[in-house]
């Protein structure tokens, strides 16, 4: 049976529907010749006659009406499926499932989601952190992950959304808040409050620990807000997105520093699997990021003072 193709299945509708070898040919668009030779291949293949020949009519056989109610269950699954995946590949209806790296990002994600849903109404969305990029993009956790960390791979493609800044967050009366920027070996004995653990805070990890610089805590605060707050109180120093620390700067007694003289930038990015079908609403999703001018808002927040 391994020798069937959907043509085949195909074929075989059409015979035992108009039951003339003629008729099935226009049916199907091919010459009466090539059904034929078609017909009696497959015949050859499987052991079986499938029809009986008369000079009028060809006529069924009780093994070609088995396989012709198996060949309309596959067909009409086949059509099914493809018309789902072409509502899919233009947005008429489907899902989303973002990961963000970053949980700052939900301080501009639902301007994003208005804009998509704006456009694609029957998309549904799910939203949520991804702590391991490519393990998750692999297993179909995320179909797309917004990430400010990533290296160069032929597994995924990494679309550039906005450019961003590091910078250092402290009580007004911190040492620090008299210095014009923070150096690296000043995070060296202070307490990092931070919206992860030390495992996964990416900061320590990939620039804090391989120049062998220790906070003297990392405390684990999940929010944002929970953050600025312990941070305002003298708990200890964070460190935020220049554009998402904004706002807090105006009605909290913290001040903002650049990390080093040259600052900290970074770039954000989407990241996909390269070789995954992109439909039509993954690609508009990315566009409406760019469409919110989110670097035009990081640039208003570097307005504001972050350094003496």
């Amino acid at each position: 049976m391994n020798n069937l193709e959907l043509k085949h299945l195909r074929m075989i509708c059409a015979l035992a529907e108009s039951g003339n070898m003629t008729r099935a040919a226009e049916k199907l668009c091919v010459t009466q010749s090539a059904l034929s030779q078609q017909l009696k291949d497959i015949e050859t293949k499987l052991g079986t006659d499938l029809f009986f020949r008369t000079r009028k009519k060809m006529i069924i056989t009780e093994v070609g009406r088995q396989l012709q109610a198996t060949a309309v269950e596959v067909i009409e699954a086949v059509e099914s499926a493809e018309r789902t995946i072409s509502r899919k590949m233009k947005g008429e209806k489907g899902e989303l499932k973002v990961g963000t790296q970053c949980i700052f990002c939900y301080k501009w994600l639902p301007q994003v989601l208005r804009l998509f849903h704006g456009k694609f109404p029957n998309i549904e969305i799910e939203v949520g952190n991804s702590a391991d990029l490519l393990e998750e993009l692999e297993n179909k956790k995320y179909d797309l992950i917004i990430s400010g960390a990533i290296s160069p791979s032929e597994i995924h493609t990494s679309v550039p959304l906005f450019k961003d800044q590091l910078v250092c967050i402290m009580n007004d009366d911190h040492p620090l808040a008299a210095c014009d920027f923070v150096q690296l070996e000043d995070f060296g004995g202070s307490n990092l409050v931070s919206h992860t653990d030390k495992a996964r805070n990416r900061f320590y990890q990939q620039v804090l620990k391989p120049q062998g610089i220790e906070p003297k805590r990392i405390m684990n605060v999940g929010a944002p807000q929970a953050i600025v707050e312990m941070v305002a109180a003298g708990f200890g120093i964070g460190i935020f997105p220049r554009w998402a620390v904004a706002e807090a700067l105006k009605t909290w007694k913290i001040a903002a520093r650049p990390i080093t003289p040259k600052g900290f930038p970074l770039t954000w990015h989407a990241v996909y699997l390269t070789h995954s079908n992109i439909p039509i609403y993954q690609q508009e999703f990315i566009r409406s990021i760019s469409r919110l001018n989110v670097t035009e808002q990081i640039v208003a927040a570097g307005r504001l003072e972050i350094a003496r």
